[in-house]
């Protein structure tokens, strides 16, 4: 085990991505279940935020996508496994 430390923006990441599930599942949306008012999007305050943290949270995603969040590099790929000789790429 080689002791890695994570990067910033994995930290960020993975910040993110636990507060965006921690506000989905947020209860407090349920105060206001029978109430028209606010509006958010022009839909009512817990489809609006809904809406919101979903749109929000495919931003973060596709985020760690572009940068390539979780992947290791060529020169960190382990020499042990079936895939030795290819180093990890699928390519001989």
């Amino acid at each position: 085990m080689t002791g890695r430390r994570p990067t910033r923006t994995a930290v960020t990441l993975w910040t993110c991505i636990v507060a965006g599930f921690a506000l989905m599942e947020f209860p407090g949306v349920l105060f206001f279940h029978d109430m028209a008012e606010p509006r958010i999007l022009g839909l009512p305050f817990i489809y609006g935020f809904t809406v919101v943290i979903w749109f929000l949270m495919c931003v973060v995603l596709y985020v760690g996508h572009r940068t390539r969040w979780g992947r290791r590099g060529p020169d960190e790929v382990d020499d042990v496994g079936p895939d030795a000789t290819t180093n990890g790429r699928g390519r001989s």
